[in-house]
């Protein structure tokens, strides 16, 4: 559970992550990028044809980021931490808590982002505009990355939980109550509705014969609904971790691979069946850094002798935890499926993980 994405970018102190999803996505929107350009433009070469797909994607990928860096910035403008912006199959995740300054900057931290977003798209849609006689794919690349980015800022703006607008329908709740549950709630309730409704949209578009359209709607249907119900779950959940530490809810550490044991034992014994994973690597009794199959395998296969520790993933790249830290500071750094080392001293004490510490505060409840 510790190998799930990784890390692209370290900006003025905040870790930028990718989920291993998105290298799903990029395949996916490459291949659809080449595929249509292939077809519109029978001149160019495959390479050539490869080459703007390529760029198209790595633009929807920047888009994507600025609409998170856009949340990260204001939080910072705000005076509230930042722990890292991870890139997730439905766009990306800023770990931070928002809510900790008041409904005012929560609901600017969440409506930079569509705002930026709507930017975007105006950008790319003046670009496309001025490239437009021109001859090649760029005027075509850039309309799409526009209608993509006025779809995030609307798709992100409805007001319902998860999403960016369910949020300022919390922080205005909350600032006319002065009751932070109460506006979670509505908030939530509403996401349900939003949820429910695009689900049914994407009936109607199964009935019309649209297959792509209920497909699409129905992933996003459900990507509202749930989110809907587990930020309704939440209420209650959040004061708890506030009052408890991780040593509180830590699950038993992890298997631990000594730093001087052979790759080839190291692949036999901790790694093969667990590819998806990644073990801590100790030395002297401290940790100094994990390896997973990915980063063992290639070494191990030209030099199985060599220790575990010549394969590590340096420990600046691993989510790391105190026993001391507060439950509700830690859910920032995790999400919902993300986990980390809890280490005393350098020392490894256990391991704790977003899904783990919500179910631990329900169980306390």
């Amino acid at each position: 559970m510790f190998g799930r994405g990784f890390r692209i970018a370290t900006i003025r102190g905040v870790p930028v992550n990718v989920d291993s999803s998105w290298i799903w996505i990029a395949v996916l929107l490459v291949a659809t990028f080449w595929s249509q350009l292939d077809r519109e433009f029978q001149d160019l070469s495959g390479p050539e044809a490869f080459g703007y797909a390529v760029f198209g994607a790595l633009v929807f990928f920047g888009s994507v980021f600025l609409h998170e860096a856009a949340h990260a910035i204001t939080a910072r403008a705000n005076g509230i931490a930042v722990h890292g912006i991870t890139l997730v199959f439905f766009g990306g995740f800023t770990a931070a808590r928002a809510d900790e300054k008041g409904p005012g900057p929560a609901f600017a931290i969440a409506a930079l982002g569509p705002g930026t977003s709507l930017g975007l798209a105006g950008v790319f849609w003046v670009l496309a505009r001025l490239l437009e006689t021109t001859s090649g794919p760029l005027p075509g690349l850039f309309s799409y990355v526009s209608w993509v980015n006025l779809f995030m800022a609307v798709f992100n703006a409805l007001p319902g939980l998860p999403l960016d607008g369910g949020r300022m329908l919390q922080s205005v709740v909350w600032r006319v109550t002065n009751d932070r549950q109460r506006g979670t709630r509505i908030a939530a309730r509403a996401g349900l509705f939003v949820g429910g409704a695009v689900i049914a949209a994407a009936f109607v578009a199964l009935a019309n014969r649209e297959l792509g359209y209920a497909i699409w709607g129905g992933i996003i249907g459900l990507f509202i609904f749930r989110g809907a119900q587990a930020s309704e779950q939440r209420i209650g959940i959040d004061g708890r971790l506030a009052s408890a530490t991780v040593a509180d809810a830590m699950d038993p550490p992890p298997p631990a691979v000594p730093a001087d044991l052979a790759l080839s034992l190291t692949l036999d014994r901790f790694l093969r069946g667990h590819e998806e994973e990644a073990f801590p690597v100790i030395e002297d009794g401290m940790v100094i850094g994990m390896i997973s199959f990915n980063s063992a395998r290639e070494l191990g296969i030209r030099d199985p002798l060599r220790p575990a520790r010549d394969a590590l993933i340096p420990l600046e790249h691993v989510l790391v935890a105190r026993p001391d830290e507060r439950l509700d500071e830690v859910s920032a750094r995790l999400g919902n499926d993300r986990a980390a080392l809890v280490l005393r001293d350098g020392r490894l004490v256990g391991a704790i993980s977003g899904s783990g510490l919500y179910r631990w505060a329900a169980r306390a409840g």
